[in-house]
């Protein structure tokens, strides 16, 4: 990656048009994941990551779509209060319901890393895990 992409930061211009899409219509709803793990070789998606704070929750609109999105990848909710120094909690989604409110999920525990040390070797062992599944495959 060059240092160009690595220097960029979220536009606000797609913010901008996310928060006027909530304008449109009150059941048109949305939602983004905010993070999909690529692999350049084998070329493919990884897994899908969906940051949240401590207070956070998982809405419906997220349920709908992580539970279309599991039946090709994982997603994992990475939860944090400090973005830039961590630690984060990991989670893996398994699965939810979006009727009730708040919607039930079903979420597995799969560690905390302190640093960005440590989530890099976390995610190094999801991507080698893509490559010998891929690999495999399938």
């Amino acid at each position: 990656m060059d240092e160009i992409k690595r220097n960029l930061k979220g536009s606000e211009k797609c913010d901008l048009f996310k928060r006027k899409h909530k304008d449109l219509h009150r059941s048109y709803y949305a939602s983004d994941v905010d993070l999909c793990l690529i692999s350049k070789f084998p070329p493919g998606v990884v897994a899908y990551l969906d940051y949240k704070t401590t207070s956070d929750c998982v809405t419906f609109s997220e349920v709908i779509l992580y539970n279309e999105l599991i039946i090709t990848k994982p997603v994992y909710i990475i939860i944090g209060d400090d973005p830039e120094n961590g630690p984060f909690e990991i989670k893996r989604y398994l699965g939810g319901d979006w009727n009730p409110d708040p919607p039930l999920v079903d979420l597995q525990y799969i560690g905390t890393v302190k640093t960005w040390g440590e989530f890099a070797l976390w995610e190094s062992k999801l991507r080698s895990w893509y490559t010998k599944r891929i690999g495999d495959g399938g």
